[in-house]
């Protein structure tokens, strides 16, 4: 990591010092607390109740994620699986992401905020992955038939990260950290001009619902039921254009890149998007990351349905914090745009709920409380004592960042000094020093690289990863 000057210094501490105090006067807490909403504190529970069942985290169980890459790497699948431990309240990577897929935010994100959790809480010794993909929604870990599961997993799953998850999943949803945090865009950012974005009073916004979005669409939107129109689903980003097509008068909503009444269609920034009273959000690759930001704009968001949800969403209630649209037919949309017009006040008061809501439990704050919650659930099911000595590779997170900060790719990805300025990185213990940055290039150079420290013997296949479909796109 190069050197900061006195001037750049300054800067950074600036802007750090302000994050912790808005942080603490939107959340009304002060740094340290961990205040969790009751809905999140119940989700941490319920995703981690499967392990209770299989009897919690053992040493085979964290060696069976070795097999996730066993016969060759294809799929994608050292991208999805992201080994890490805790040890002695520091954080090891066990496996790396490949090179080229480094500069993303998803990874980053979480990485850095697991990073600043660790340095606000003693985390307890733990071993998990984290789905590193950008499709954090992918059905691989979902699991409904446990016996042949059991057979499949050599045992049982292993703890699993991701952001995005459905009913079915084993996986443990964390924050989508990358989002919130390290784009222009981001949630925090947003949040730090709350004040800008109310300025713009209800009465001066558009009667118009407005959203943007590229097209695409996950494997999983082509899978759901049959709504109750007797209609099949359509992905909500192919079909809400054509709708708002025919009723431009109160829709303005396309896919950027295509075109709308003749224009070809563009992005809006996020802070010009509170220009609108209602806002439609659509799922992507997985949950939209513009969902979470839609709260903190002041208007009334229509969601449009999903199978897939996030980590706080069981905290949101429908009508209160929202209103669901593609849930009884294709285009329930204008009957919902019709109710939110006439009933401008009811539309108001839950514009202002939701951004009462994202102000109080979403902020950095929060998040860290909720990782902290989740890891202290996590260890709780800890059945064995982890070591780096038992892995085949324990990269110092830390370490790591420091190496992300000089990298061209990730360099600028997310801003590491908000972190990395004010609790360090390590440099000078002896686990940093065994890793210089050529040791780490080379590791990450090797696409194919994926550390295997177990002896239960080489899968002859990829049961995890039987040449699942990519996401599809159309133009």
């Amino acid at each position: 990591m190069q050197l900061l000057g006195l001037d750049s210094l300054a800067v950074v501490l600036f802007v750090l010092a302000a994050a912790v105090a808005q942080d603490a006067s939107a959340s009304g807490t002060c740094m340290g607390d961990c205040d969790l909403h009751p809905s999140l504190l119940e989700r941490v529970r319920k995703d981690v109740a499967w392990l209770d069942e299989a009897g919690g985290i053992t040493d085979a169980m964290i060696r069976n994620i070795s097999l996730v890459c066993d016969a060759k790497i294809k799929h994608q699948c050292n991208v999805k699986a992201v080994r890490m431990m805790i040890k002695d309240g520091e954080i090891y990577l066990n496996s790396l992401h490949p090179d080229w897929r480094l500069g993303p935010p998803e990874l980053l994100g979480f990485l850095l905020e697991l990073y600043e959790t660790s340095k606000m809480y003693r985390l307890p010794d733990l071993e998990f992955a984290y789905n590193g993909d950008d499709d954090a929604s992918s059905p691989i870990f979902d699991w409904i038939d446990r016996s042949s599961l059991r057979v499949t997993f050599h045992g049982g799953p292993f703890p699993l990260l991701a952001w995005s998850k459905s009913n079915k999943s084993m996986v443990q949803l964390v924050p989508y950290s990358g989002a919130f945090r390290c784009t222009d865009d981001s949630f925090d950012n947003l949040l730090a001009r709350l004040d800008e974005i109310r300025r713009v009073a209800w009465p001066e916004k558009r009667t118009v619902a407005f959203g943007r979005w590229n097209e695409f669409c996950a494997q999983y939107m082509y899978e759901m039921p049959t709504l109750p129109s007797g209609e099949s689903f359509i992905c909500p980003r192919q079909w809400l254009p054509t709708l708002s097509e025919q009723h431009h008068e109160v829709m303005d909503v396309g896919a950027m890149g295509g075109t709308l009444r003749g224009q070809r269609v563009s992005a809006v920034p996020l802070m010009h998007q509170n220009a609108y009273k209602y806002l439609v959000s659509t799922d992507g690759w997985a949950i939209s990351s513009k969902f979470d930001k839609y709260l903190l704009l002041g208007s009334t968001i229509i969601k449009a349905q999903s199978s897939r949800y996030g980590f706080y969403y069981d905290a949101l209630r429908q009508d209160e914090h929202y209103v669901a649209a593609m849930n009884t037919s294709r285009d329930d949309i204008l009957g919902v745009i019709e109710w939110l017009k006439s009933h401008d006040v009811e539309a108001e008061r839950m514009a202002v709920a939701t951004q009462q809501f994202a102000v109080r439990h979403l902020h950095r704050n929060a998040r860290l409380c909720y990782y902290r919650t989740l890891m202290t659930e996590l260890g709780k099911r800890m059945r064995f004592t982890p070591d780096c000595s038992q892995r085949k590779l324990c990269l110092p997170l830390g370490r790591f960042l420091d190496y992300l900060t000089t990298k061209r790719e990730t360099a600028h990805a997310c801003r590491y000094q908000e972190v990395l300025v004010r609790y360090g990185t390590g440099r000078g213990t002896p686990a940093y020093d065994s890793f210089s940055d050529e040791a780490i290039k080379e590791l990450l150079a090797d696409p194919k690289y994926w550390p295997r420290d177990t002896d239960i013997p080489p899968l002859p296949n990829e049961p995890y990863f039987p040449g699942a479909p990519r996401r599809l796109r159309r133009r």
